[in-house]
């Protein structure tokens, strides 16, 4: 599993580093995990939904039971 981790990253760079991560994410399929841990932002978590959605990849916030919001699986 892939873990990519946002938190007291700069916003500018952790856009660009979804971005990217997203475009890999195409090439792995949607049989392979990642948690993008994004700490307690919720601008952070946002932007990264945004991001998420615009691939249109499927994403849960805190895992299956939803209980830590500070990271986001795809």
């Amino acid at each position: 599993m892939v873990k990519l981790d946002l938190h007291g990253m700069r916003y500018e760079d952790a856009r660009r580093t979804v971005d990217k991560l997203a475009n890999t994410y195409w090439k792995w399929g949607p049989e392979d995990e990642a948690d993008i841990i994004t700490g307690h932002s919720p601008t952070m978590r946002e932007m990264v939904v945004e991001i998420l959605e615009e691939y249109s990849i499927e994403y849960s916030i805190g895992g299956p039971l939803g209980v830590d919001d500070s990271f986001i699986r795809i």
